[in-house]
């Protein structure tokens, strides 16, 4: 059961339900933060007899809070204990806790962004704030990750070890509020989080962090080996100049965030943040990885033109569009991912991508963390040539997307038929025969999947639940977003590609931009800029 959660304000929940974009199996999530009124905020909104409460009693539905902290400004708000019992007692397991957002690479950027050039003399609680304070202005202390108080009882971390095991020390220190649902962007901390009970983890997936592939991958298979599960939490962050998305033609939004001066960062209206195209490709290539849920970071702002007549906005349509696909293909499979790359046992975080030496902000030598990062990008990460304006997030490659990537666990590991050993030594060699190098993965994802595409794209495989297979084809190239010019594409990002089937199958396409051609013994598949095309086989 795929879940969606549906965002919830008082004025905007029954325009949601009449649009068609609240189904039944989806959630509903909270947002929560220091900038919001406190009637907006959760002891009054989410109180007793109200109409959430109501809702939620009637639906018995997933209900999360977003959030706890991270990409905000800290607020140690009162939560009203006895009301949260009552709503784990109401939901029982579908009452999923707090998010826990950018929790490991907000404390990095709070340490060495913000407060880098503070001196160790001055790390105290006082030091920090004025430190803040006068470099932002803003309402409230722009830390994300501790409060000024905790930044300096933890001190200023100088080795890797020190940094991971203040944040760490944190995440637990957080789980007294309950379940924590983690959400990570550039710093991968899923073999923690899940460690420490996490029952679900949630990559934080849009323009603003690079290679979401790794993102997914790694997400599904560190959930699948801990028997977890695993969603996409939707950022439309990006655009020229860099800002945020805000269809609603009042820039009203469900964080309380007014003016710049409110919080670091600019709305641009329609025209802000990443594209349409981006958000589509993300919502479906999400669902087809086999992520069971996703959440939107600015969604109730987005989905209407205005909050007086609800007409659906651009950004809307995509949703509904994508709501609509779900149901009709709820029979997608699971995603074929024959092969698993294989990390270190011990590698808690996987962050800095692109620089093999640097772990957890600091300069490291170890063979173990360079093999990681050269292997995945190798194999996830490194991109055929891109044109338009976003090109780092989703990428076209020459590797299927039939990968997971895990970190070493000999139970898991029989589970596949392939192993890329990422590990840095040479134990997985000597234990496994089934182990190969990336640069054989092409040969082996040959034999091993029903289908190949050879060309400039991106594509995976799904087998359906009724029988047979889903191919899907993307064209990540050729998309441009900018205020200026809005959204556009690039005719020479088109690209065309090569569909091997074997047997006797016939492809049919059944969704999306491309167009499937033969020519002779073999198809040809035409997708646009940007464009997907939804096969089955």
């Amino acid at each position: 059961m795929f879940v969606f959660f549906q965002g919830y304000l008082p004025e905007l929940w029954q325009a949601q339900v009449k649009a068609g974009l609240v189904r039944d199996t989806d959630g509903i999530r909270f947002c929560q933060n220091i900038m919001l009124k406190d009637e907006m905020k959760f002891n009054s909104l989410a109180a007793r007899g109200g109409e959430l409460y109501g809702i939620l009693k009637e639906r018995k539905c997933p209900f999360y809070i977003d959030r706890l902290q991270g990409g905000v400004y800290i607020d140690e708000y009162p939560f009203d204990k006895t009301l949260l019992e009552e709503y784990k007692t109401l939901l029982g397991d579908n009452f999923w806790g707090f998010q826990m957002h950018e929790w490991m690479s907000n404390y990095y950027y709070d340490v060495f962004g913000k407060l880098g050039d503070l001196p160790e003399a001055e790390w105290t609680e006082k030091g920090i704030k004025e430190h803040i304070y006068k470099k932002w202005s803003y309402p409230y202390l722009m830390l994300e990750s501790m409060t000024a108080r905790e930044m300096a009882s933890a001190g200023k971390p100088e080795t890797a070890e020190e940094l991971y095991r203040n944040i760490t020390g944190i995440y637990r220190k957080r789980l007294i509020a309950g379940e924590l649902l983690p959400c990570d962007s550039a710093y991968l901390a899923y073999a923690f989080e899940l460690s420490a009970g996490a029952k679900r983890v949630m990559p934080e997936v849009g323009a603003q962090t690079a290679d979401a592939r790794v993102q997914i991958c790694y997400a599904r298979g560190m959930t699948r080996k801990a028997g977890r599960s695993f969603g996409v939490y939707y950022e439309p962050w990006g655009g020229d100049p860099f800002s945020a998305c805000c269809y609603n033609k009042d820039r009203r939004n469900e964080w309380g965030i007014g003016e710049s001066s409110d919080f670091p960062f600019e709305t641009q209206g329609e025209n802000g943040g990443s594209s349409r195209s981006l958000q589509r490709r993300i919502f479906l290539y999400g669902y087809l990885s086999g992520a069971e849920f996703l959440s939107e970071e600015w969604g109730l702002c987005n989905v209407f033109n205005d909050w007086k007549d609800f007409e659906l906005s651009p950004y809307g349509l995509v949703k509904k569009e994508f709501m609509d696909f779900v149901d009709k293909y709820r029979d997608i499979g699971d995603k074929l991912s024959p092969v698993a790359a294989v990390l270190p046992k011990d590698l808690m975080v996987l962050d800095n991508l692109y620089e093999d030496d640097v772990y957890c902000g600091f300069k490291t030598d170890s063979k173990k963390i360079s093999t990681a990062k050269q292997g995945i990008r190798q194999i996830f990460a490194d991109s055929l040539p891109m044109l338009g304006t976003e090109t780092r997030t989703l990428k076209n490659s020459d590797i299927p997307d039939a990968v997971d990537i895990l970190n070493y666990d000999e139970g898991m590991l029989k589970k596949y038929d392939y192993l890329v050993d990422l590990t840095g030594d040479s134990e997985l060699s000597l234990k496994y025969k089934n182990v190969c190098g990336a640069e054989d993965l092409k040969n082996v994802l040959h034999r091993l999947l029903p289908c190949y595409v050879e060309g400039n794209a991106h594509w995976l495989v799904n087998e359906c639940k009724s029988g047979g297979y889903y191919l899907t084809i993307f064209n990540h190239s050729g998309v441009c977003r900018s205020v200026a010019k809005g959204e556009y594409t690039l005719a020479e990002g088109n690209t065309s590609v090569v569909l091997d089937v074997k047997g006797e199958i016939v492809p049919k396409k059944l969704e999306g931009d491309g167009s499937i051609v033969k020519r002779g013994d073999k198809y040809y598949v035409e997708i646009p800029s940007g464009g997907f095309a939804f096969i089955k086989l």
